[in-house]
């Protein structure tokens, strides 16, 4: 619930400071690319693959064993992630293109994007990073700070928009620059409020992986089904995306903003089993 007022909060300030223009929708469309990902690998699949396996482990042969299996989990997503987002970053520009080729027609938007899109990527290792602690948490029992550390992304945000846009045109940046480094710092908080709470149940990070470990093939393995399962809705996700980038300035927000009202809902769609076609966190 705290996640989700805070939600509409942060579009309020942002509608507010950006309105629906060029600068929100290239904020948009480049936050729409590292959460697709996030969606599809990190607190979709690899969320149902890596809880049961870990909880099995933790009963079945003690936290030991589970704490190592937590190592692999979350040195084998600091690997995987980290290549992605290097290949992300090499490849944006084509990959904007491949979102938003419409906003070629406006001179900077699409220039905008690709850099907001490489400065907000990096959120991709933070949030799966996160979302690996989330399920050690609640296989613990520990539900409330994992509950709570989605908000943190909105708080972060918040900060940001209110702090560092009106000063960010004197670094000679773009004010909505200042939107996504809130959203990388976001990430960063989601893992750093659930980071003490797992250091006090045992949890030491150890950098060990071990790709033949039969728990992190397991997790892999169960990640495969799952996978394809969402890719449905990131289809829809994309198709969507590009429809809206073709709407002309302004489309890609209002959407944004309307979706949030939505979702902000005691009864979202989400609740009655229908995926929404533009999620946000």
């Amino acid at each position: 619930m705290t996640s989700r007022i805070l939600g509409v909060v942060r579009e309020q300030v942002l509608a507010a400071l950006f309105g629906a223009g060029n600068a929100m929708d290239a904020y948009n469309v480049a936050y729409r690319i590292p959460n697709l990902v996030r969606d599809l690998f990190a607190e979709g699949a690899m969320s149902s693959a890596f809880v049961p396996t870990f909880t099995r482990h933790l009963t079945t042969q003690g936290t030991q064993s589970a704490w190592r299996l937590a190592n692999y989990v979350m040195n084998g997503l600091i690997v995987i992630t980290l290549l992605l987002v290097a290949a992300g970053m090499l490849f944006a520009e084509p990959l904007v293109d491949l979102f938003a080729g419409a906003y070629r027609s406006v001179p900077g938007k699409l220039e905008l994007t690709v850099f907001l899109t490489r400065l907000m990527l990096p959120f991709l290792t933070f949030v799966a990073l996160a979302a690996a602690c989330m399920g050690m948490l609640n296989s613990l029992h520990r539900f409330f700070i994992p509950a709570l550390s989605p908000a943190m992304y909105n708080v972060a945000t918040i900060s940001c928009a209110l702090l560092l846009v009106p000063v960010a045109p004197s670094f000679g940046l773009e004010p909505i620059t200042a939107v996504a480094f809130g959203t990388l710092l976001g990430g960063v908080a989601q893992l750093a409020l659930q980071w003490p709470v797992l250091r006090r149940e045992g949890f030491s990070y150890r950098p060990v992986l071990d790709w033949h470990d039969e728990g992190l093939r397991r997790v892999l393995v169960l990640m495969g089904p799952g996978t394809i399962g969402l890719a449905a809705t990131q289809v829809n996700v994309f198709v969507n995306t590009v429809l809206a980038t073709g709407q002309g300035t302004g489309a890609v927000s209002w959407l944004n903003y309307a979706f949030r009202l939505i979702r902000a809902t005691p009864r979202s769609t989400k609740s009655r089993g229908y995926a929404p076609p533009w999620p946000t966190v």
